[in-house]
């Protein structure tokens, strides 16, 4: 989680550009550039869906009837912790869609197509 702090104190924009600028210009790059800034966001939601999910009683019952950790991990706390990962995937389609925009603004997103030989 430092990792993901140390990556929450950047702007996810200028980041991006960095990252981008690094890689080379192209849709390719920006959205994986794009990707890279939003994992923090994702990784602090799951763990504190995680965190909570691990507390209730269910879990409890399980690891009392003998469930071993792989069980308890796979069938009881991720599916009941996915519910805000998918809502904060929903919502953050949007900041990708004006990031992947603003890269494309300043020349780092999609390329225009080139014509082969064609004359204008």
């Amino acid at each position: 989680m430092r990792v993901m702090d140390v990556l929450l104190a950047f702007p996810s924009l200028l980041l991006a550009i960095a990252i981008v600028t690094v890689l080379g210009p192209g849709l390719i790059n920006a959205l994986l550039a794009i990707g890279i800034v939003s994992i923090p966001a994702y990784a602090r939601v799951m763990r504190a869906s995680v965190l909570s999910v691990r507390e209730m009683d269910f879990v409890s019952a399980t690891r009392s009837l003998g469930g071993n950790t792989y069980e308890i991990l796979f069938k009881c706390i991720l599916p009941n912790a996915l519910t805000p990962l998918i809502v904060q995937g929903t919502l953050g389609i949007a900041s990708a869609i004006l990031d992947a925009a603003a890269l494309s603004f300043l020349g780092l997103g999609a390329q225009p197509p080139r014509l082969n030989g064609a004359p204008c």
